[in-house]
């Protein structure tokens, strides 16, 4: 009876979560575009001057601005001001530029009205809302520079809220996690920014509920998994997930107080859930909506991202591992997707210096169930990795991201597993 009750509660938190954003959107596609115009063309005019991916560092992938992804997004934000609200913020479409490219493809559509002709209802767009609820008073460098201010207040609000409750610690770790994966970047783009914007806006939400038990951080990951599936286009999405759990667990240990991987694997499976049965839902609307078949331009795309050759790409991957090396390298810096020698130097000095820590300083009793329960959930990420390996491949520039929560494991499991030698002061002598 208790299971049913709380399958129910899961269930309306999925439906109330999904129905409440898409109001949200629809609410937004009734601004007029007239409204909106003066910022979406200073924001077109200068996509036009902007090649489609920017290295903002010579030679440093990581350092790459995707501005192909944000004209789209930009397209898409603009035709949803066209026609009936409801109606067009589930059939989504942009005008792709044809052989001028996407940057050229949103000054036309905002410019001369040209009707769109790639469809994109495989996606919720629900950052599109938001580009057109602030394109009331800025362009799209605006909109990214609003995104980071707010990242960089939610982060520092999560900091204090760490500190308050004793754990500097994990705060000093979180940072640290980051600022390994140059955080700062995601200010480069808007579709840099949603997944860690949500974990920021929700770390609050689960260092609050955690002490009211396991059961309201469940609905809180099914809240997750809808927010995620609704803002994010496929970029960092294990964020929302695998690192809030990680620092619940690292609060709940160093505290004392019970957690087991059952609940992990729960809380998992429950944002799983919801992010996948936000995507059904959107293509189910879009078929209803258009009388086509969304589901299979969807699955399309999805089998594009699972497998297949890369065209057009000077670097293509060598073996199925390619992905992982590839992200795994970004950590490092460098040029090149896959780059053998900097990633065997740079995982050889961190593993050997995390290595000599732990042996140097390791306590008398090791909390091993720790170090499991926060390093076992990596395997998802690793997982997303090799499952969608195109995908991680060819974005590897902004999808190493994601291993943020990698590394803030590794650093708490080895924190958890050490302790700093103590100094005795030395004695007065007596006179």
């Amino acid at each position: 009876m208790k299971q049913l009750k709380l399958l129910g509660q899961c269930l309306g938190m999925f439906l109330g979560t999904l129905a409440v954003l898409w109001l949200l959107l629809c609410l937004t596609a009734m601004i007029p575009n007239s409204a909106i115009q003066k910022n979406m063309l200073r924001s077109a005019e200068n996509y036009t001057r902007l090649d489609a991916f920017e290295f903002t560092k010579p030679a440093q992938l990581p350092s790459v601005a995707d501005h192909y992804a944000d004209a789209i997004l930009l397209n898409v934000a603009w035709n949803m001001g066209e026609g009936d609200p409801a109606e067009a913020s589930i059939a989504t479409s942009y005008y792709d530029g044809e052989e001028l490219g996407e940057n050229a493809g949103l000054y036309y559509t905002v410019t001369e009205g040209t009707a769109p002709n790639t469809d994109y209802t495989r996606y919720w767009h629900g950052t599109a809302g938001i580009i057109r609820l602030l394109s009331l008073v800025t362009d799209a460098e605006g909109i990214k520079t609003v995104g980071f201010v707010c990242f960089c207040l939610l982060i520092t609000l999560n900091i204090l809220l760490l500190g308050r409750k004793k754990h500097w610690d994990i705060a000093v770790i979180l940072l640290l996690s980051l600022a390994l994966v140059r955080v700062w970047n995601i200010r480069l783009s808007m579709e840099y920014q949603p997944c860690f914007l949500l974990f920021a806006a929700l770390l609050p939400l689960y260092l609050h509920l955690e002490r009211k038990g396991d059961r309201p951080l469940l609905l809180l990951c099914v809240l997750s998994g809808v927010a995620t599936a609704f803002f994010d286009f496929l970029t960092t999405e294990t964020v929302t997930i695998l690192l809030p759990v990680m620092v619940v667990t690292a609060v709940r240990v160093k505290e004392g107080r019970s957690i087991t991987l059952k609940s992990i694997l729960f809380w998992g499976i429950a944002w799983a859930v919801s992010y996948a049965g936000a995507f059904l839902a959107k293509w189910t609307l879009a078929s209803l909506i258009t009388g086509e078949n969304a589901f299979t331009l969807a699955l399309t795309s999805v089998g594009e991202r699972f497998g297949g050759e890369l065209e057009n790409l000077a670097e293509q991957p060598k073996s199925f591992f390619s992905a992982l090396l590839a992200n795994l390298t970004m950590l490092f810096g460098g040029p090149r997707r896959v780059d053998g020698m900097r990633l065997i130097l740079g995982l050889g000095i961190s593993l050997g210096v995390l290595f000599s820590l732990w042996y140097l300083l390791r306590k008398a009793k090791p909390r091993k169930g720790a170090a499991v329960l926060l390093l076992l959930p990596c395997a998802a990420l690793i997982a997303r990795y090799l499952l969608l390996n195109n995908h991680s491949y060819l974005h590897c520039f902004f999808t190493h991201r994601a291993m943020v929560s990698m590394i803030f494991a590794a650093f708490m499991a080895l924190w958890l597993n050490i302790e700093l030698p103590n100094r005795k002061k030395p004695q007065k002598r007596r006179k």
